[in-house]
């Protein structure tokens, strides 16, 4: 009934987005140039109100605002002596405190050889570390953290969709079929947020659709470790005729690992359409499979991290040795396999002036595997995900300057996590040898029902947007059974056996709620400068499958002690973080600055630790830790003439508990309060240059990433450490008559520094077991791409 209530409510009353888009048509006459160059956001024929051959408009003008539009700059012509377009790393239009987005050339960039990860692409945005010892990008073994918080509770969108899982698959889009990255460190508006965590932040991909000027884009790289990436697009170009386009995609590419054995390879076919029906209607559709098959790099200890230089080509083994307990760390029962179908698509009826209703299906299925060691045995984890879900929403621009969006939002999702099962194998003779079945369980689907809201004005010089998201997450009905005499085979088969359940391993369904609100206040002082004020609400999911996989693994310990997985799982809440973000921002002559703040309270936090009080080394999650985060930002890019300009960045943050941790069964305490969050730096400087003239462009760019713990008692320091990259290429195509040839060489860690790159887990894990992974060597890699 209260949905039903929810749903009424909506109808009865809008976002960051269209405010912006007003905030920043009314103000440009005030704005310096360098604020208003293109974002690398195609412009569009039809948005002009081109006619096609039945006489009809094409009116892609009419269309609601797109996903994250207040960063979408202005489309005016690029005024002459004044930051260009393909210098943007970062993007120089306003935005909301807290909030960034990376440009197309910045991701082109930063993307790295591979473009295939979108958490190397924004690897200059303030306080967001990315870690991974892959140069490419490839490997599932990687991290991103922003302001403390690791990717397990960041809303990884496509278009504003949360296509992807908690666990399983592997990034769905070359990065050639983005257009722009947006990232929300702080407030989220109510109409982005979507996913079942945003407490870490959101980072939405908007993707590159197809074109009205028919063409071919390909790219040709070769590189260290036996890398190469194929890549080629084709776009049709608008048919006037059916007022269609459309583009097609593929890619394959591999990599071997840069020590130990094995190799990363990947194949991607992607696909777009946009349809004109009449002139009231558009329909885009968006479909994507990606193949991933993988060797996982291996972990270090801190002490062999300690000493990284003789450890730095540390990894799995490379030959059979005939002893079971060395073999199960052998490269080929390590690694990971990914098979990944998604599609989008977004129906938008423009039924009055400046009046849409949205629908936005989605749907995303993984099929796949992860191989690793797990203890004296080799694990199998099925992964098998499916995400089904619809968005349903209304956007309105009223001529009192008024932007509202209100919509729904409804996702059911398939585990795991929790792992519906794991099995165990033996390794004899080189062969894996069934063992047993590790976990075998029934879980339901989660749900979501989320309806928000979100209204926009301009008051003068001021504008404000607010809304506020109510999130209900349906956690799922769990049992695990006895898998004792269970032989091998497949889930169903497992199933099938009718094995007894745990009658303490069942779990009773359950909805967790949360109203999520936020606000955005924009002042302009003067025609130069503006300040931004924000704050707001996220929400972190509750984090069941570590739970569920420490009770049946020591089930009989816990049991003894008088808890059952129903105790621990009510022992875990949803995570709530309150953002609150201040930034000015200066422009002009060529000088973009954006100095700010931040503060950040962390409630309900999911903590893993050991308790004495259960059994040795006896580890589980329980949502009782707190935080808080502070600290200054920095963005700037100053262009010295159209050719030249430099960018940068910077971080300061203290970002640790509020409290020492009590343990569950009331034993000693674990010392945090004051420690700083595992894997958190306070000092992040990152900048670079970028020339470009005459065809030749140079990006030198240089980051350094402050010292780090591993654990929450700040007993494991991890050194600072500074890489330098460096890309070059020179487009010839004027010389050929083709819109562009470009020869291209990038070069990772020119210097060849030896660090630590990633340390996993981070922020959630308080046992003192990080894992301390090495980063890549230097990296040469050489492009050919053309376009025409």
């Amino acid at each position: 009934m209260k949905r039903i209530l929810f749903v009424g409510v909506l109808l009865s009353s809008g976002s960051y987005g269209t405010l912006a888009v007003a905030q920043d048509s009314q103000s440009s006459k005030k704005l310096p140039p360098v604020t208003v160059t293109d974002d690398g956001q195609p412009k569009n024929v039809r948005q002009n109100g081109t006619r096609n051959t039945r006489g009809r408009t094409a009116r892609r003008s009419r269309q609601a605002a797109p996903q994250n539009q207040q960063f979408a700059p202005q489309q005016q012509q690029q005024p002459v002596g004044v930051l260009a377009p393909q210098n943007q790393i970062l993007s120089t239009v306003p935005r909301p405190a807290g909030a960034s987005s990376v440009t197309q050339q910045g991701i082109a960039i930063l993307g790295g050889p591979a473009q295939t990860s979108f958490y190397q692409a924004l690897t200059m945005v303030p306080s967001v570390l990315v870690e991974s010892p892959d140069p490419y990008g490839l490997s599932p073994t990687r991290n991103i953290n922003i302001r403390g918080k690791g990717d397990f509770h960041l809303s990884k969108n496509i278009e504003g969709l949360p296509l992807a899982g908690i666990v399983g698959g592997t990034d769905l889009y070359d990065l050639e079929n983005i257009r722009r990255i947006d990232v929300y460190r702080g407030a989220v508006p109510s109409d982005q947020g979507l996913g079942l965590s945003n407490a870490s932040g959101v980072v939405n991909q908007l993707i590159l659709g197809p074109q009205d000027k028919a063409g071919v884009t390909g790219r040709q790289a070769f590189g260290s470790d036996n890398f190469y990436k194929t890549f080629v697009r084709v776009d049709t170009g608008l048919l006037k005729e059916t007022g269609t386009s459309a583009f097609v995609s593929v890619s394959n590419i591999s990599a071997d690992k840069w020590k130990g054995a094995g190799d990363n390879e990947r194949q991607n076919l992607t696909f777009g359409i946009n349809q004109a029906i009449g002139e009231r209607i558009t329909v885009d559709v968006n479909a994507v499979y990606n193949k991933f098959d993988g060797n996982t790099y291996r972990a270090l200890s801190y002490a062999q991290a300690q000493d990284i230089g003789r450890n730095y080509r540390f990894d799995y083994n490379t030959v059979l040795t005939g002893v079971p307990a060395t073999d199960v760390n052998y490269y080929k029962f390590n690694r990971v396999t990914a098979e990944d179908f998604a599609i989008l698509g977004k129906v938008d009826y423009n039924f009055a002036p400046g009046q849409h209703l949205l629908i936005k299906p989605y749907f995303w299925n993984n099929n796949g595997y992860s191989y690793g060691a797990a203890g004296n045995q080799v694990q199998i984890w099925r992964q098998q995900n499916q995400n089904v879900g619809n968005v349903f929403e209304y956007t309105g621009k009223f001529a009192t300057g008024t932007d509202v969006v209100a919509g729904y939002w409804w996702q059911s999702m398939q585990p795991p996590p929790p792992p519906t099962d794991q099995r165990r194998f033996n390794v004899n003779a080189g062969n894996l040898v069934f063992a047993n079945w590790q976990s075998l369980a029934r879980i339901d689907d989660f749900t979501v029902n989320s309806p928000y809201f979100q209204v926009s004005q301009k008051f003068g010089d001021t504008f404000v947007t607010a809304g506020v998201r109510y999130m209900i997450l349906g956690g799922p009905k769990m049992q695990y059974y006895n898998t004792i005499g269970i032989p091998d085979g497949s889930y169903d088969q497992a199933l099938a056996t009718n094995p007894a359940l745990y009658p303490d391993a069942t779990v009773q369904a359950r909805d967790y709620t949360a109203w999520l609100p936020n606000i955005a206040i924009r002042q302009d002082l003067n025609s130069v400068l503006s300040a931004n004020l924000s704050y707001g609400r996220r929400f972190g999911r509750p984090d069941w499958g570590p739970q569920a996989s420490n009770y049946i693994q020591n089930r009989g310990v816990f049991f003894a002690k008088g808890y059952t997985l129903q105790t621990l799982v009510d022992k875990v809440r949803p995570e709530i973080a309150d953002q609150f973000d201040a930034s000015l921002r200066y422009s002009n002559n060529g000088l973009t600055i954006v100095p700010g703040a931040f503060y950040a309270k962390h409630q309900n936090k999911q903590v893993k630790i050991v308790d004495p009080s259960i059994g040795p080394n006896i580890a589980y999650y329980q949502g009782t830790g707190s935080s808080t985060e502070y600290g200054a930002e920095l963005e700037a890019s100053y262009a010295l003439n159209t050719y030249l300009a430099v960018f940068g960045t910077g971080t300061w943050a203290s970002e640790t508990f509020d409290s020492d941790t009590p343990t569950l069964g009331g034993g000693a305490t674990l010392a945090t309060k004051g420690k700083q969050i595992p894997n958190a730096p306070q000092v992040m400087v990152k900048g670079g240059v970028t020339y470009q003239w005459a065809g030749l462009s140079v990006s030198p760019i240089v980051r350094y990433i402050g010292p780090r713990y591993g654990d929450a008692a700040n007993t494991q320091r991890v050194p600072g450490y500074t890489v330098a990259d460096f890309t070059a290429s020179y487009d010839f195509g004027a010389h050929f008559g083709i819109e562009s040839v470009k020869a291209g060489i990038s070069v990772l860690n020119i210097f060849d520094r030896r660090y630590v790159s990633e340390i996993s887990p981070n922020d959630t894990d308080l046992s003192a077991g990080a894992n301390y992974y090495a980063g890549a060597p230097r990296t040469v890699v050489g492009s050919l791409s053309m376009k025409f």
